[in-house]
This record gives C-alpha cells, structure tokens and sequence, in this order.
C-alpha cells in the first residue's frame, strides 16, 4: 500500500512541470485584419517577383530569389507607430545602393533617402527616422525600394513596394515596460499589427541572436504569412 501511494506521488511530481510547459511556447500567431491594399493606377512590383534587366543579378522572379517585401499576401502591414520599420529581403546582388521611398496615398513625399545594401543577402529593416513626418492615423501610406544597379536609377531598376496604415486601439496594446518579450509579440500579432509584431520580433532575435526559441518563432511567423522561401534568411545590418 505503501509503494504504491509513494509511486503515485512520483508519478504525479514528474508529471508537472510537463504540464507546466506548453507545446507551443514561442509560437506567434498573427492574425492578418482583411484589408486589402489600395488600387493602384500604376503598375507595381508584387510580392513574388520585379521588373527585369540585366544590369542587377537581383533581378529574378520568385520569392527568394528576387528583391521580397516582408509583408503578408495582401501587401498591406498594420502600424501603431508614426515612425514604423519595414522589411525586406535582398538576395544576393551586384546593386550596392537603394532608393527608398514613402508617400502618402496621393502621392506626396513623406521621405526619401539613399541607403548602402549589405554585401551578404539578408532581411533588411528600413526604419523611417524620428526626424521624418509622422505618419497620421487611419491613413494609407505606400513605402518602395529601388534598387540601383548602375550609377543612377534607370527605368528598368529592379523594385518592390507595399503599404503601411497607421491604427489606433483604445486599449493600449504595446508594452508598457521598456522589456520586450515574447508576449509584446504575441499581443501585437493577435491583433494584426504585421509592422510592430516583425519590428519587435527582429530586436529581440538581435538582442539575443543565438536564442533558438525565437529563431523558431521568426520562421514560424513568415511560414504563416507564405514567406518560408526567406524565413530561415538572416537579418543583416
């Protein structure tokens, strides 16, 4: 009688801290909101591919392959931030510079700047500075990168280009500490704030870039969006 409470009891100790473990700690779900990106008039460069020329090796269609926003299918990202950072993939390139862009939705410059391409293909973050015009709630910006493949931009330069729009919550969704984990994460993908969740994700996995949970939950979350192609591709400075 004994042995056997005493094995029960074994049994039992064992048991919680499995319990206790979720097998799904560190997953991040995001919860795309449904709306699509504006009409445009003019023709612009998809997810899946660019504009060809033979003057930029990055010129080749398919993701993975060719210059990649890091965005959901619907080419639009939600913001809580006027100052938010977006995401993209460059492939290994002969281009050593980019233009890149943001306007509003009738096409008045917000900002505009060159940038310097990393030499080693990588997901980049394009942070539109402290110092730029805010971007106003409920209003749809459109953000592009050409890339630039000789001395200047050309007709034919390789781009890509997405949409941003700045929400707000009555609630307050973003963490209050200065401590990012991956709860903000979670709490911002839930709600479909693809910008914040990517920019938030991206610090912690630099912060702490041999952190295998969070590598995980970076794939995790492109894989959910059509993005394993550059899921597994580093970020790079």
């Amino acid at each position: 009688m004994y042995l056997r409470v005493l094995r029960a009891a074994l049994v039992t100790l064992i048991a919680i801290p499995l319990l206790s473990l979720p097998s799904t700690a560190g997953k991040i779900t995001f919860k795309p909101p449904g709306e699509p990106a504006p009409e445009e008039t003019a023709g612009g460069a998809s997810r899946t591919g660019v504009s060809e020329t033979t003057a930029c090796s990055s010129a080749r269609t398919g993701i993975g392959k060719s210059v990649t926003p890091v965005l959901p299918t619907t080419n639009i990202g939600f913001t809580l931030t006027e100052h938010p950072t977006v995401f993209v993939y460059i492939p290994l390139s002969t281009a050593r510079k980019a233009f890149f862009s943001v306007q509003d939705q009738e096409n008045n410059n917000v900002y505009q700047t060159d940038i310097e391409l990393p030499s080693q293909p990588g997901v980049i973050q394009l942070k539109l500075p402290p110092d730029a015009p805010g971007l106003k709630a409920n209003k749809n910006y459109k953000w592009s990168l050409v890339m630039i493949c000789t001395a200047d931009l050309e007709p034919d330069s390789p781009f890509v280009s997405g949409w941003i729009r700045r929400v707000e919550y009555k609630t307050n969704i973003r963490n209050k500490s200065k401590t990012i984990t991956l709860d903000s994460v979670s709490k911002l993908a839930e709600r479909g704030i693809w910008y914040d969740t990517l920019a938030t994700l991206a610090q912690l996995r630099m912060n702490q870039p041999n952190n295998q949970l969070l590598a995980t939950s970076w794939q995790e979350l492109l894989d959910s969006v059509g993005l394993d192609a550059i899921a597994n591709e580093p970020l790079v400075q």
